[in-house]
């Protein structure tokens, strides 16, 4: 009998010490989608009206430069039969010479824009990086994942907070 109340009193211990244990690991997690937040915040359309002001006369010329040599080539293609070999030689160089002033200035303009949006990008992902943390902190979370890196989450113990953190962005 005395070994009976002691494997019942160690079974019953042993149970409580699982489910205080299982409450312990418990904790609140909660999951945002980066790419909706990018989509839904005002900011971004900022950058991206900034960037065009920045870089919108610099693209104009590039593009009328195409445009020349488009015109160009296919003055060339037209004429080439009534041409003499001096004037394809010649327009062949002209052609070339275009195209060389336009790989110039084009890699720049990229590298110079892919950089602007980088710093860009950078403030606006510190404001979202903030607003999960204040949104996580409000909400006593544990942890917040991030949707595009997660395999699966049950939504029935998991909040998404992107749609809170969107709002709190927004109000910046």
């Amino acid at each position: 009998m005395n070994k009976s109340i002691k494997s019942t009193a160690f079974a019953l211990l042993a149970t409580l010490y699982m489910g205080l244990s299982t409450n312990a690991f418990a904790h609140k997690v909660g999951i945002v989608d980066m790419q909706e937040i990018y989509k839904q915040i005002p900011q971004m359309a900022k950058v991206e009206q900034t960037l065009e002001a920045e870089f919108s006369e610099r693209r104009q010329e590039l593009e009328k430069l195409q445009g020349d040599i488009r015109f160009e080539a296919e003055k060339f293609k037209r004429e080439a039969t009534t041409m003499s070999d001096k004037q394809k030689e010649e327009l062949r160089t002209k052609i070339q010479g275009m195209q060389q002033q336009l790989a110039e200035k084009g890699r720049p303009l990229e590298q110079e824009i892919k950089m602007r949006q980088n710093q860009e990008l950078a403030k606006v992902q510190k404001l979202i990086l903030d607003a999960i943390e204040e949104v996580a902190k409000a909400g006593k979370f544990d942890e917040v994942k991030v949707k595009e890196t997660t395999i699966y989450v049950n939504p029935k113990t998991v909040d998404d907070l992107s749609s809170k953190v969107v709002e709190k962005v927004s109000k910046q």
